[in-house]
């Protein structure tokens, strides 16, 4: 079964308070390699950003269910959604994919990028500029609030195009996103207003642009690292460098970085990481995206080998514990769907 609704029907309904986006999926377990009719109900919409999905296997044996409900006005969509495990790319390089942010509540997201991958656990918030494609992982019965705004009024006061940041982290307990919160709380209360008053709805889209640009030009400029300490910083800038070394190791990064091994250790647990889990993440994403790019012609013991895992059961393993799917099973998924650009 497959049912798709959006908010514009329940607007003409006469409720007290329309629901002004909705969308209900549900694909039994026997439909699961059927997302392209995600991507169709979503067409032209505000998730129309979102495309190449595909369900990851074991997941799949469950069924997939999505749940979307919340608000969209002519340039601001808040909505709060259930999904299952999903994976795809967010963006496709266009001017008008839209900057998101996505607060997670239950659930784990991953994002990665050519330039930045940040993990999104419950109490954290991941603003992200969508023009440039971000691969992503929903792990099964994620919670999410999701707010987009069109990118051109995020970036249109920004200070130049120097100082533009493409993503950031942040606790739910910093200021910024505190504030955000609780306007997206008045939006929800005052929204029989605001669904009446066209300048009301520009000036909720006012005051959330001014949130979103704050947060990525402003105090967070330096976040697409995940953490703001200077040592930790420099030390995933000597990684990303040297992800295909096989004598990376905690010391010589942090020998190179030029801070006791002990404080770069405690600097990364402050993050709630490991140095050597990052490394080994940045690896698998690295393969994930080596075997987007090489589709069928893929050798999954050459990947491992690049990307220096002792051996492919090795590799494999980790992949599956990061994707949801082992190589082999993401590398059908392509097959059947054409190899991503």
């Amino acid at each position: 079964m497959y049912r798709e609704a959006n908010s514009s029907e329940s607007a003409k309904s006469g409720r007290s308070r329309p629901t002004d986006f909705r969308s209900a999926i549900h694909l039994p377990t026997r439909q699961t390699d059927r997302t392209e009719n995600i991507v169709r109900a979503w067409e032209g919409g505000p998730l129309a950003h979102l495309n190449r999905l595909a369900i990851p296997e074991p997941d799949a044996r469950n069924g997939f269910r999505f749940l979307a409900n919340g608000h969209y006005f002519e340039n601001l969509l808040s909505i709060s959604v259930y999904c299952d495990s999903l994976s795809g790319i967010s963006g496709d390089d266009r001017e008008q994919d839209p900057v998101v942010a996505d607060l997670v509540t239950a659930g784990k997201i991953l994002f990665t990028s050519r330039h930045a991958s940040h993990v999104v656990t419950p109490g954290r918030i991941c603003i992200r500029d969508t023009k440039a494609s971000w691969d992503f992982y929903c792990e099964p019965a994620t919670r999410v609030r999701v707010v987009t705004l069109p990118r051109h009024l995020v970036f249109s006061g920004a200070a130049g195009p120097g100082s533009v940041n493409g993503s950031c982290l942040a606790d739910v307990s910093t200021p910024e996103v505190r504030f955000l919160l609780n306007f997206l709380e008045a939006i929800e209360k005052s929204s029989d207003d605001l669904h009446r008053s066209a300048s009301a709805q520009a000036l909720a889209a006012d005051a959330c642009t001014a949130l979103f640009s704050g947060m990525l030009f402003g105090r967070h400029a330096s976040a697409s690292q995940d953490h703001p300490d200077a040592a930790v910083t420099a030390a995933r800038n000597f990684i990303e460098k040297n992800l295909g070394s096989a004598h990376l190791s905690p010391a010589m990064i942090a020998q190179n970085v030029g801070v006791p091994l002990r404080t770069l250790q405690r600097s990364f647990s402050d993050s709630d990481d490991t140095i050597m889990a990052f490394v080994r993440r940045r690896r698998l994403q690295n393969a994930h995206a080596d075997l987007r790019r090489l589709g069928g012609t893929a050798r999954i013991s050459e990947i491992a080998a690049r990307w220096q895992f002792a051996d492919a059961s090795h590799f494999i393993r980790h992949f599956k514990a990061l994707y949801g799917s082992t190589p082999a099973s993401y590398l059908r998924n392509l097959d059947g769907r054409g190899t991503p650009e």
